[in-house]
Formats: structure tokens, sequence, C-alpha cells
């Protein structure tokens, strides 16, 4: 069944089809999903931005790792249906791992956020809004002959699972979820010394995940800075957030070997300078 849907979709290829759905698998990459996320924390809401933050790092953690221990081929590399060739700044679908097919990660970090989303915004428009946007970035998925239809339900189930989880925990359990989103970060640490699952992206999404938890934890208890409805202070967060994170990015990027500890390291110093430095001189600068 996975084959044969991916052959149908095959037969409606054409240039028309190539950009449309380009648009929507580029929207739904994972970096792009994480840039939205920053923008709505720093700049729109700290309490959304939060919850969609921990969601999406904590589904992606279950699916790096799940991807990293299964090692499914894409279906192109398994030769049940050929790939639409994208190379862009923005999509490309020919430096994928070949092996990394289940469950897809672009259908995780979508339903993910946007699942969040409406579960916070609770508006029937809204919500039906981001149920069209995520079914048309996993369509692009199979489109493209990157997935599987399995990969993409299977993505679907993760996010759109920690999204209702993490709405429930918000709202049961406030106070106590920036530990859970810590203890889920720590639960990460072993699976690098697990030679099958300790591939690149698992050790880059624990790194990311433990920052943003550590620096959560200390931005809810000792800065707490505020929401801002003045578009040029959104403006000079978001330029200071940059600069801020790219200090021990470039210093990291250069200075320590490759590897994956050099990556965890670099990510970790990033993101943890990103998560309390930026919102610590919000606070300062009264913007």
């Amino acid at each position: 069944m996975d084959a044969a849907i991916l052959r149908a979709l095959e037969h409606i290829r054409c240039p028309f089809f190539d950009i449309f759905f380009s648009v929507f698998t580029a929207l739904g990459e994972e970096l792009i999903i994480a840039a939205i996320i920053a923008v709505i924390y720093l700049c729109f809401s700290k309490r959304l931005g939060e919850q969609a933050l921990v969601t999406v790092l904590s589904a992606s953690c279950i699916t790096t790792a799940v991807k990293s221990g299964v090692q499914r081929l894409r279906p192109y590399v398994a030769g049940d249906v050929t790939r639409v060739d994208i190379d862009n700044p923005f999509v490309s679908t020919v430096d994928l791992d070949a092996d990394m097919s289940f469950p897809s990660g672009h259908a995780t970090a979508t339903s993910g956020f946007f699942g969040t989303v409406a579960l916070y915004l609770r508006r029937a428009l809204p919500s039906v809004l981001c149920a069209v946007f995520v079914l048309l970035v996993m369509l692009s998925r199979l489109y493209f002959g990157v997935h599987y239809p399995t990969d993409v339900l299977c993505g679907l189930l993760i996010g759109a699972g920690c999204a209702a989880l993490w709405q429930l925990i918000y709202t049961k359990w406030r106070g106590a979820r920036l530990y859970i989103y810590l203890g889920i970060a720590v639960c990460t640490l072993p699976l690098l010394f697990w030679e099958r699952i300790g591939t690149t992206s698992m050790f880059e999404i624990s790194a990311m995940t433990l920052a943003t938890a550590i620096g959560l934890l200390i931005e809810d208890k000792f800065i707490r800075f505020e929401d801002t409805k003045k578009w040029l202070h959104r403006l000079f967060r978001l330029l200071i957030t940059v600069c801020i994170a790219a200090i021990p990015y470039l210093i990291l990027h250069f200075a320590l070997p490759e590897g994956n500890w050099s990556s965890f390291c670099t990510y970790f110093a990033t993101l943890l300078a990103a998560m309390t430095l930026a919102p610590l001189t919000f606070k300062k600068l009264k913007i």
C-alpha cells in the first residue's frame, strides 16, 4: 500500500506541483519551524512560544531516536519510486540521509507546532487551517518520494500526541512543566552512547533539548522577561538574540574539531546563551 500510494502521486508530477509542494516542504523544515517558534517566544507570546518549543523538541527527540534505531531506507533508495530532485537554499531532496525515512521529521515538527497553536487558540478556523497546512506538508514529502505514507503518519502521531500531552501538562501541572521537560532532555543523554542511535542528528537534538530546558528554567526562575507590543522592540530583540547566539557558535565552530561531541557542545552553548543572555539583555535595556 505504501509503494502504491507513492506511485500514484508519481503520475501527477508536473512543474506546477513541484513548486507548489516545494513551498510547503520549505515551510515544514525543522529549522523554519524553529525560527517561527523563536520569533513567537521572543516577540509575541512567551507563553505560546515556550509550549511550542517544548512540544516540538520533545517530539523531535522521539522521532530522531526512532529514525536512528530503525534506519528505514527512503522510498527512492529502496527503488519503490523515483525522487523529485530539488536543491536550492530553501528545499533540498538530494542531501538527505538515505536510511532516515521513518518517521518523518517534517510531519513531526509541523504537527507538533500547529497542534500546539490549535490547542492554544481553541478556535475553529485557525484549527482547520493548521490541520490543512500539516496535511499539505505531509503530502509534499510523499510527492517528492522521500517518505512513505507510514513515515508521515507516524510523524503525525508523534507530533500531535506530544502537542496533546504538553497541553495537558500546561493545564494540570504547569508548575512542574519545565522539570518534566528537563527530565526528557536528560533521558536523551544515554542514547548518545548507544552506537546505533547515537547519530549526528541525535547528538544535535539532545544538545538543543538540554540547552533549552536549562535555559527555560533559568529564565523562569531568575529573569522573567515580558511580552512586548512595540514593533521596534521586537526587532531589537531578534537582532540581540542573533548576535548573542552567533558569538559562541562561531567561536566553537572554528575552535573545536569535527565530531559529534563538538557539535553537541556548539549547539548547547549557542542555545543556552540565546535562552538566558538575550532575555536578560531585554530586561536590562527595558525592551
